[in-house]
C-alpha cells in the first residue's frame, strides 16, 4: 500500500507542475512516505529525516514533509523534535497533498493534516505516472476493522472503505489501457472486501469482473485474512483464467494460545483446513505467509508449534518478523514481554529452515518450463532479465530488453533459496 501511495502522490505532484530530481541536494521538496507497521521502519524513517537538518539549514527554502501512517501516530511531535518538517500530512489526506505543499510554502509552515476525509474513491489518477509500464497496484479498499492485538493499522488507517466496483474497474481498464498487463488489487484486509457496501458484492464478485476486462493478462490480490477468506475465494482461483495462482495468506503464530492472544480469530486447525481446501481446489497454488516471532507470553512450545506449522504448509514465500511493541496497541500492556536475544535467535531458527523449506521447492522446478512475465533487467547485469511466475516466483534469464511486459517461456535450470535461473526457450509463453 505505501508503493501505491507513493505512486498516487508522485503523480498528484507531477500533475501540479513539479519535475522528479535525481540527487537530493537538487529537490526543494522531500517527502518521506512512512510506515508504523513495526518499529525498525519508523527508526529508519526518523533517522533519514533527522539527517537532513544539517542540509535543511543551508537550505531553508527546500520543504520536508512526513506522510503517511508514523505521520498519523506522531503529528505535531514530528516538527517539535525536527523543526526543518513543514509538512505532516496522515493516511487520509495524503490526496491533498498539492494543495498542503503550496500551503506550506505561502505560509511557511508546519501544515499539519490528519482528520480528512479519505475521497470515497480515492484520488483521482493519472494512468501513465507510474514506475512499471506493464504492471499496476489498484486500491481495492483502506483501513480495517480486526483489530489484532499487535496491529497498528485500523487505528492509523481508519476502519475498512471499499471502494465502488464501478470505480476500481474503470481505474483498471484505464490503466491496461496505458499498457498495464498485471494488476494486484490492494487492502489491508483484502477478503473483506464489499461487507461495507450495499448488497452482497464481494471480492470473488470484482474478481470476476476484473477478469473480464480485455487486455489483461494477470490478476493478484493482497493481503488475505483467514477468518475473512469465503469458499469463493478458492473457486475464484480455481475457474478465472487471469486470477494468479499465488494467495499471501499470513497465520502469523502456529500456536493456539498464541492466536487466541492476538485476536486473529482463528486456530490452527482451522488455518490448515483452509489451506486444504484451497489445494484441492488449486493443486499449484503458491502460498505466501507471515509470521510474527517473540510475540508477548510465547514459549517454547508456542515457537515450536509455528516452526512446525511452517513446515507442514510449505510456504512458497515467507515474510519472517521480529516482534516489536507498537504504541497504542493492546500487546503493548501485555506481560511477558520477551528479551532481544530470545526473539532473535528464533527468527534465526525459523528464517533457517524456511530458506531450507523455498530451496526444496524451487528444486523441484528444475527442468520444467514456465511462463514469465518479463519484468526488466536486474540491477547488476543488464543482460539479465527478470521476471515473475504465475505463482509469483522470481525468475532471472538471459533475454532482450523489448521483452518487458511480455509473457515469454523458461526452462528453469538453477536455484537458490530466494531466485529462479533459467534460459529463454520462446518469446511467447507455454
Amino acid at each position: 500500500m505505501n508503493k501505491l501511495d507513493s505512486e498516487l502522490v508522485r503523480a498528484s505532484l507531477v500533475s501540479a507542475g513539479f519535475e522528479f530530481v535525481n540527487r537530493i541536494e537538487e529537490a526543494d521538496l522531500i517527502l518521506f512516505v512512512t510506515c508504523s507497521v513495526r518499529d525498525h521502519a519508523e527508526t529508519r524513517a526518523l533517522s533519514h529525516i533527522g539527517n537532513l537538518r544539517a542540509f535543511c539549514r543551508k537550505r531553508p527554502d527546500v520543504i520536508v514533509g512526513v506522510m503517511g501512517c508514523m505521520a498519523q501516530r506522531m503529528g505535531a511531535e514530528l516538527t517539535e523534535r525536527f523543526p526543518h518538517v513543514r509538512i505532516v500530512c496522515g493516511t487520509r489526506a495524503f490526496p491533498l497533498i498539492a494543495g498542503i505543499v503550496a500551503e506550506a510554502t505561502r505560509t511557511g509552515g508546519p501544515v499539519i493534516r490528519l482528520d480528512e476525509e479519505f475521497p470515497e474513491n480515492g484520488p483521482d489518477r493519472e494512468p501513465s505516472q507510474r514506475p512499471s509500464r506493464h504492471s499496476a497496484y489498484v486500491c481495492a479498499m483502506r483501513g480495517c476493522d480486526n483489530w489484532c492485538a499487535y496491529c497498528v493499522v485500523p487505528s492509523l488507517r481508519g476502519p475498512q472503505v471499499s471502494r465502488q466496483p464501478r470505480e476500481v474497474i474503470r481505474e483498471i481498464e484505464a490503466l491496461v489501457a496505458d499498457g498495464a498487463v498485471e494488476i494486484t488489487l490492494l487492502g489491508q484486509n483484502i477478503d473483506s472486501y464489499g461487507r461495507d457496501l450495499p448488497g452482497d458484492y464481494s471480492l470473488a464478485d470484482l474478481l470476476e469482473d476484473v477478469n473480464a476486462i480485455p487486455g489483461l493478462l494477470r490478476l493478484r490480490f493482497i493481503t488475505s485474512h483467514p477468518k475473512d477468506l469465503g469458499p469463493r475465494i478458492p473457486q475464484a482461483i480455481a475457474r478465472l483464467d487471469k486470477v494468479c495462482e499465488h494467495l499471501h495468506m499470513p497465520p502469523q503464530s502456529g500456536s493456539d494460545r498464541i492466536l487466541k492472544l492476538m485476536n486473529r480469530g482463528y486456530t490452527r486447525e482451522y488455518y490448515l483446513e483452509l489451506v486444504g481446501r484451497l489445494r484441492d481446489a488449486v493443486p499449484d497454488i503458491a502460498l505466501a505467509g507471515d509470521f510474527i516471532v517473540g510475540f508477548p507470553g510465547e514459549s517454547n512450545e508456542d515457537f515450536e508449534q509455528s516452526m512446525s506449522l511452517l513446515r507442514e504448509v510449505r510456504f512458497q514465500q515467507c515474510f519472517l518478523f521480529k516482534y516489536s511493541t507498537r504504541p497504542g496497541t493492546r500487546a503493548e500492556k501485555m506481560p511477558d514481554q520477551l528479551p532481544e536475544d530470545v526473539i532473535v535467535e528464533r527468527h534465526q531458527r525459523l528464517l533457517k529452515e524456511q530458506e531450507r523449506i523455498a530451496l526444496e521447492n524451487h528444486k523441484a522446478m528444475i527442468g520444467r518450463e514456465v511462463e514469465v512475465l518479463a519484468e526488466g533487467p536486474t540491477r547488476k547485469k543488464p543482460e539479465m532479465l527478470t521476471g515473475r511466475t504465475r505463482r509469483n516466483e522470481i525468475v532471472i534469464f538471459q533475454g532482450e530488453a523489448g521483452l518487458e511486459g511480455k509473457l515469454v517461456s523458461v526452462r528453469i535450470e538453477e536455484t537458490t533459496p530466494v531466485a529462479i535461473y533459467g534460459k529463454l526457450t520462446n518469446t511467447s509463453p507455454v
